[in-house]
Order: C-alpha cells, then sequence, then structure tokens
C-alpha cells in the first residue's frame, strides 16, 4: 500500500518543529514569547499610526497611536523582575576561557542588570504602583540612556559571538546544527544594532528617526519572538 502522504505544515525558521495547535499553545504560554508577540503588534501599531498621521485619517491614526501605548504599558508587567534572569549567564562568563571576552560578559550581566532595574524603576509609576508624579520627570530618559548602554555592549559581545559560530560553520563538514547557530548569531547581532537605533531615539538625539526608530523596533520583536518560540520548541 501506498503511504499517505502527510498533510503540509508550516515549521518554524531554523528549527524543524512543526506549528501546530500543540506548538502554538505552548509558545504562547510561555511568558517572554508572549511579551515579543506584543512587542510586534506594538510596533506595527506605531508603525500604521505613523502613516496614517501624516495622510488623511488622522482620527484612525490616533488610535493605533493610543493602541502602541497601551501594549507597551502591558508588557512592562511581563518584564517587571526580568534583571534576575542575567544572574544565570555569570556561569557562562565564568567558564569562558578568554580573559578579554570574559570580563565583556562580566560587563554585559552588569549592564543587562542596571537596565532592567533602571526600566522596572519606571514601570512602577507607568503601570500605576506609584502614583502619577512619584518619580522625578526623565526618570525614564535616564533609563533610556541605560539601554542605549546595553546596546553598544550587546553589540560588541554578540559580534563576537557571530564571528565564533562563522569560523564553526565555515568548516567544510559543518552540520546543519551549526550552520543554523552562526545564523541565529547574526540575527541577533542584527538585533542588538536595532536596539541602538530605538535607543538614539529614546534618547532624543538630534540625528534620530522616528521612522527608523519603528522599524528597528519592529525587527528587534521579530527576532526576539523567533528567538524564544525556539527555545520552548526545544
Amino acid at each position: 500500500m501506498e503511504e499517505l502522504e502527510q498533510p503540509w505544515r508550516p515549521t518554524l525558521p531554523l528549527c524543524d518543529k512543526a506549528i501546530d495547535l500543540k506548538a502554538a499553545n505552548k509558545i504562547l504560554s510561555s511568558a517572554q514569547t508572549r511579551e515579543k508577540c506584543l512587542k510586534i503588534f506594538q510596533y506595527a501599531s506605531r508603525l500604521v499610526a505613523y502613516v496614517l498621521l501624516r495622510g488623511s485619517l488622522k482620527d484612525l491614526g490616533k488610535h493605533f497611536e493610543a493602541l502602541s501605548k497601551n501594549l507597551s504599558t502591558a508588557r512592562r508587567f511581563f518584564k517587571l523582575f526580568r534583571f534576575m534572569k542575567h544572574f544565570e549567564d555569570l556561569a557562562d562568563a565564568k567558564e569562558e576561557k578568554d580573559p578579554t571576552f570574559q570580563k565583556l560578559l562580566y560587563l554585559d550581566v552588569a549592564a543587562n542588570v542596571v537596565a532592567d532595574i533602571s526600566e522596572d524603576w519606571t514601570s512602577l509609576e507607568k503601570v500605576g504602583f506609584l502614583r502619577k508624579g512619584t518619580l522625578h520627570p526623565r526618570t525614564e530618559y535616564y533609563a533610556n540612556w541605560c539601554q542605549l548602554v546595553l546596546a553598544v555592549v550587546e553589540i560588541i559581545v554578540t559580534k563576537i559571538k557571530a564571528d565564533r559560530a562563522m569560523e564553526k560553520a565555515s568548516k567544510p563538514d559543518a552540520s546543519k546544527e551549526v550552520l543554523r547557530k552562526r545564523t541565529m548569531a547574526q540575527l541577533e547581532f542584527s538585533k542588538f544594532l536595532a536596539d541602538l537605533v530605538k535607543a538614539f531615539w529614546d534618547c532624543e538625539l538630534s540625528f534620530a528617526s522616528e521612522l527608523a526608530f519603528i522599524l528597528s523596533g519592529l525587527w528587534a520583536a521579530l527576532v526576539s519572538t523567533h528567538k524564544y518560540a525556539i527555545r520552548v520548541l526545544k
């Protein structure tokens, strides 16, 4: 008897896992993946608002702009106490044999912790734990500078990791898994470049572009959602 053909099912890029109902529920049950999905909707809404506010549909543009802000606030609930997970990275830093890169990894952990705590601090007022006006008016601005410094550190760290992955993938006998890790490392590097462009706008630098901010945020959201979805399905 001829074998029945299996129905086609979409698969997650750089992963052999099919996206069926069970996989979709597993992805959405992860707080990190759900938060990143909200980030996609946030910046997609902001992009729609950017276009509409410059056309004749300004009322609709204001709706999408408000939706983007609400989604941003919703994401803050998921990100509270996120700084704690970075302490797990200390083990990888300790095992690093290159002393220079090891110091960079420790710096990366420190930058992540400071940036996340500063964001949590602003979230206390944003989500209503603190009354409006409790924090200094420029608290979020200073927190954004922490994010800019973090983006620079992450770019340096992920560039080194991407170069290492490229070197392993350049070998003739490189496996599919090694090639995938190279692509993932390159995507991660591009994500932090996008974070830097986004930070320029958040830090109110004169050369920053709102459209570049929106597109960078959307790209970073797509890359992050993909990364965490793969982690969940492994």
